[in-house]
């Protein structure tokens, strides 16, 4: 791999970093951004309103066509807001209102976004569900309990016959299905051009009812500790997270830079904040065009996804870890892809899970090869009750595994805690609490009214703060092996990815109460197809010799640099069954949820610590 490490990175204009260190004699540590918050809007409809008036032309959101024809369906601003309107009107006429909540199942879609503001243009709080709770759920759990909890008015599914089986479950008297796509059967629904009337005033009365304070979405966590949690978001809270992004940056120059516009191609589901605010949101925030990618780092989706970045070059590219390690592999391969994806680009980010450096080396490998610059890879931090974004690595970046440092508008508070320091955050983008559950929402703050994340943090360099911080394992996730030692699996998850040069996507981190480290590892089914050199299912992958010896030295390397018993790892038992979204196994943020994993693998955690181990258990000696 080339060093790329003297190559200057391209221009990012970032505005300068400033930071506010405040230590108290408790040990507590306070962190402020020293650049002021940018004034916000008052809701996050007045970005659609605004860009529609001074930019009514400019393409606002574009998709494939549905029969996976060529080109894209495209909707401006202008339009974008006149469908709105019309769709709020229906909503009104319906008996939308703040009690009233629409729920929506339905996959990343222009009709998706559309139905989203409108709803909330016409005051009803949107909830927008994972499409696999209905769609892959044997028995439609969670998405019961989300219906019980939520209690919404509205229904909307992309397709009427794709979701009749959830609309049977949950039982739609009294409420209002709207549908695309195929019409459900039974009971009457309406399609959802159906569903607009021309806007009359009770539009823009409904438009100036909106105040910071309005609730705009319920947005659920992944129910990584029992059932999902609805978090209450503030309109005030999403539209203020979209400036606290961009108060970092110099945005005069970026217009300069960009010719006037982002645009990004983004697969990241809606159904989580990650994708719902910092991709459709804040794009609409920018006034920037979002083309919706109906790829995913999955073997059946991932060639859609290369195939729109190779068409459409974008001006900043944010995704989760295992997108990046995908895409690290076909840059590599394929140079017609690498001169579109760097021919704008600004700077790349991730979130949701912590990235391997050999990613990062990898791709700046091809950006130095394709442009002669480096161009950074930043990361975010958040959560879903912080709208989500709190910090970020806002300077030209080259390390990995930074969370960055706290932007304008909220604070961090860290916290001793044994031997680490937790973090808490207060600021414009929290949450004031759980709907529904007094009991969660006094839990999860402190008596300053800060929100505990649950995530311990460090500084990079504790002389210099401004070198930011690093994510240093979640708390929860800490435990004791049988001699008292504390595994940090946040650590050594991350680290054994990185150690099998990709052919491990995740990992299990098991040994509560055990001698031994262990992993359930799983494969990164693209990268070990190459490696093998035929497309094999993964049940077959799981048991190839060529991928249990990349993943046995890639292992035994990493024991040789971490001979302790918190890092060494003994066996690890490669998965043949991926992890499972709608039995909470993945969360939509793209990390293993950890305890979860365990407890419906029970069986394969005991092969991992049998006195004889199974001959699919790969021992790594002692």
């Amino acid at each position: 791999m080339a060093d790329t490490a003297h190559i200057a990175f391209r221009e990012v204009p970032y505005l300068p970093l400033k930071l506010s260190v405040d230590r108290r004699a408790d040990g507590t540590i306070y962190l402020e951004n020293g650049q002021p918050l940018k004034a916000c809007p008052p809701h996050m409809l007045a970005p659609l309103v605004k860009w529609a008036a001074e930019v009514p032309d400019r393409i606002w959101l574009a998709e494939r066509p549905k029969d996976g024809g060529e080109g894209w369906r495209e909707v401006t601003y202008a339009q974008g807001l006149a469908t709105v309107k019309r769709l709020a009107q229906g909503f009104l006429d319906a008996g939308a209102g703040p009690d009233a909540p629409t729920m929506i199942l339905s996959a990343n879609a222009i009709d998706n976004a559309l139905i989203k503001y409108a709803a909330m243009w016409a005051g009803s709080p949107v909830v927008p569900v994972t499409p696999a709770y209905a769609l892959l759920s044997e028995d439609l759990g969670r998405l019961k309990y989300i219906d019980q909890l939520i209690e919404p008015k509205f229904i909307y599914v992309e397709d009427g016959a794709a979701y009749q089986r959830a609309l049977d479950g949950l039982g739609v008297d009294g409420r209002v299905v709207i549908f695309g796509g195929d019409a459900p059967e039974g009971f009457d629904a309406v399609r959802i051009e159906q569903f607009g009337r021309s806007p009359g005033p009770e539009v823009d009365a409904a438009y100036d009812r909106l105040t910071p304070g309005s609730v705009a979405s319920y947005m659920m966590t992944s129910g990584s500790t029992g059932e999902p949690k609805a978090v209450i978001n503030l309109h005030s809270m999403v539209a203020c997270n979209a400036r606290m992004i961009r108060s970092v940056w110099d945005e005069p120059r970026l217009d300069e830079i960009t010719g006037g516009a982002q645009v990004m191609c983004n697969f990241l589901p809606w159904s989580h904040t990650y994708g719902a605010h910092s991709i459709l949101h804040n794009m609409l925030d920018w006034g920037g065009t979002l083309y919706i990618d109906e790829g995913a780092p999955t073997p059946a989706r991932f060639p859609a996804m290369i195939r729109n970045l190779k068409e459409i070059p974008t001006t900043q590219h944010t995704t989760v870890p295992a997108a990046w390690a995908a895409l690290a592999t076909e840059l590599e391969h394929d140079q017609d892809l690498a001169d579109t994806f760097f021919s704008r680009l600004v700077c790349m980010a991730y979130g949701g899970a912590s990235m391997g450096q050999d990613i990062y080396e990898r791709i700046q490998a091809v950006a130095v090869r394709t442009t002669g610059e480096r161009i950074s890879l930043s990361a975010g931090y958040g959560a879903t009750e912080t709208a989500p974004t709190a910090s970020n690595v806002h300077w030209p970046n080259d390390r990995m595994g930074l969370i960055g440092l706290p932007l304008p508008g909220n604070t961090f508070k860290m916290v001793p805690a044994g031997e680490k320091m937790e973090l808490r955050v207060k600021g414009v983008n929290v949450t004031p609490g759980y709907y529904r559950n007094a009991a969660k929402t006094a839990e999860a703050f402190d008596e300053e009214g800060y929100y505990c994340l649950g995530d311990a943090v460090k500084f990079v360099d504790p002389e210099n703060p401004e070198r930011g911080l690093a994510f240093d394992g979640r708390t929860a996730e800490e435990f004791k092996l049988s001699n008292g030692t504390w595994v940090s699996a946040g650590t050594v998850r991350v680290q054994a990815v990185a150690a099998t040069g990709g052919a491990l996507s995740d990992a299990v981190v098991c040994g509560l109460n055990q001698s031994d480290v262990t992993l359930l590892g799983f494969l990164n089914e693209a990268w070990c197809q190459r490696l093998v050199g035929e497309a094999l299912p993964m049940d077959q992958l799981a048991r190839h010799p060529k991928v249990i010896e990349q993943v046995r030295e890639g292992l035994k390397a990493h024991n040789a640099h971490h001979p302790n018993p918190a890092g060494r790892i003994a066996r690890i038992l490669l998965q043949p069954i991926p992890p499972r979204a709608d039995a909470g196994e993945i969360t939509e943020k793209g990390y293993i949820n950890q305890g979860r994993t365990q407890d419906l693998r029970q069986a394969d955690v005991a092969k991992l610590y049998a006195a004889a181990p199974a001959a699919e258990v790969i021992d790594l000696g002692k």
